[in-house]
Parts: C-alpha cells; sequence; structure tokens
C-alpha cells in the first residue's frame, strides 16, 4: 500500500513538473501588444511613457543649389526594462519592444543655426518584437528572431505589413555589418549604433 502511494506521489509530481516546464515553455507571455493567440502586433498605447533609444534624422537635396533639408525623423522608444537588460548581459531580452515613430519634419533657419530641423506631424510606426523562443512559425510576419510590423497613424492595431522579408528585412541587412562583433545573431538586425543608451557606464 505505502509503494502504491509513493509511486502515485512521484508520478503526480512528475505530470506536475513536466507539464509545468511545457507549459511555461509554450506560453510564456509577451508583452500586452501581441496577441499570444495569433501573433497579431499592435502599437502600444503608453510606448511614449518609455525611454527614447535614440533618434535618426534623413536630410535630402532640394533646390537647384543642394542645399539639404532634413525631411523625416525616427524616434525610436523601448522599455526601460528593455535598456537595463542590454546594458547588463548585452543582449535584447525576449519580449522586447522596439516602437519607431516616423514623423514629417521641416527644416528652417533659427537662431541656433541656419538650417534646423523639427518635427511636425506623424507619417507611421514600425515595431519589432523580440521573440527568443520561435513562437508563431506560421506567422510570415515573425522570424529571424523578431516579430515585424508597420502601421499607419489611421490604425494602431492593424500592420499593412504582408510578409517581413519582403517588406521589413531589406532595410535592415546593413545592420548587420554594423553591429558589435559579439552580438547575438538576430541582434544584429538593429543598428544599436544610433543608440548610445544601451553602451555600459
Amino acid at each position: 500500500m505505502k509503494n502504491t502511494i509513493m509511486i502515485s506521489a512521484l508520478l503526480f509530481a512528475f505530470m506536475i513538473s513536466f507539464g509545468g516546464s511545457a507549459l511555461g515553455s509554450d506560453t510564456k507571455p509577451l508583452p500586452p501588444n501581441v496577441d499570444m493567440k495569433t501573433g497579431a502586433i499592435s502599437v502600444p498605447e503608453d510606448y511614449t511613457l518609455w525611454p527614447t533609444l535614440g533618434t535618426w534624422s534623413h536630410a535630402k537635396v532640394v533646390g537647384a543649389g543642394g542645399a539639404v533639408n532634413i525631411h523625416e525623423y525616427h524616434v525610436v522608444y523601448t522599455q526601460p526594462e528593455t535598456i537595463a537588460y542590454y546594458k547588463k548581459k548585452g543582449r535584447f531580452p525576449d519580449g522586447a519592444v522596439l516602437v519607431k515613430e516616423l514623423l514629417h519634419a521641416e527644416t528652417m533657419s533659427m537662431s541656433t543655426g541656419p538650417a534646423v530641423g523639427h518635427a511636425t506631424t506623424l507619417k507611421a510606426f514600425f515595431v519589432l518584437v523580440r521573440d527568443t523562443e520561435g513562437r508563431f512559425k506560421d506567422s510570415p510576419l515573425w522570424g529571424d528572431g523578431w516579430g515585424w510590423s508597420f502601421f499607419e497613424p489611421k490604425d494602431l492595431t492593424k500592420t499593412t505589413s504582408k510578409d517581413y522579408k519582403v517588406d521589413c528585412i531589406p532595410c535592415h541587412v546593413p545592420a548587420k555589418d554594423l553591429a558589435p562583433r559579439n552580438a547575438k545573431k538576430d541582434d544584429k538586425w538593429i543598428y544599436t549604433l544610433g543608440y548610445p543608451v544601451l553602451q555600459k557606464k
């Protein structure tokens, strides 16, 4: 009788342990802006409260005189815990979210200089979600370690991206040659050289 009880207890403990570990690996939640059933990504509602990773300015030549004007800004945000983790571990954690705002910009002469650019209106968003577990294998918007989506300002819940390999990856290929040599393979898609806040101090 005692042996039967002991065996039953061991089997129960094994089942709980196995089930718990399996559940943990399969259902580890991502941030709220990811639908865990479908993998659909949205723009986080509170991203403007997050720290800024960095800002990129894009310029173009205008007019016959060859003047260069800033016409677009890209402002990138992430969660504070992502910055802390990266500075400690040197890599992006599972569930890290990067939100890039694309903003129209204008260039004008000011007392601080003859060509000063400033942001005006929102143009679009890119959202990346770090995925170290290889979730949503059947989704064309998840792969190479990330979830990828592009959004227009009129709808922050529905992406216009169809296939990340066509719509997103091409712009990130140059980042691989600019990444730190010791960067994790899938982290090399990110232009970390423009994010000095990630550097250890």
